[in-house]
């Protein structure tokens, strides 16, 4: 039985040895080694703030609003999704909820 003739385009899409080591050949590595790489991961700052006991009763009843509607989830997650939405109004609005806030000292602790 006669072996069929390969086309010449299909023979160009199989890189042989010599081309595989050539430039495109390392930038396709490279590229799938950029691709493979696990993205990376955030970094979290520690910080201590302190809110008004009213304010925190308002934190707790959202969270027990949201286990209701079967939302697990934590305060410091509950502060971040407010900040998101802060971030995302326009300035005139940003100002009057800013507006909104009372000024609270908070003591001074002695040790």
């Amino acid at each position: 039985m006669p072996m069929a003739k390969v086309p010449a385009a299909a023979k160009k899409l199989v890189p042989t040895a010599t081309e595989s080591t050539t430039a495109t050949g390392t930038r396709r590595v490279r590229l799938s080694r950029a691709l493979a790489t696990k993205p990376q991961k955030l970094k979290l700052v520690s910080d201590r703030y302190k809110i008004p006991d009213n304010e925190y009763a308002d934190l707790m009843a959202l969270k027990k609003r949201l286990l209701l509607l079967n939302v697990n989830i934590k305060k410091s997650e509950l502060l971040r999704a407010g900040l998101m939405l802060l971030v995302a109004m326009g300035d005139i609005q940003l100002k009057k909820a800013v507006a909104k806030l009372k000024i609270v000292k908070a003591a001074q602790t002695t040790n």
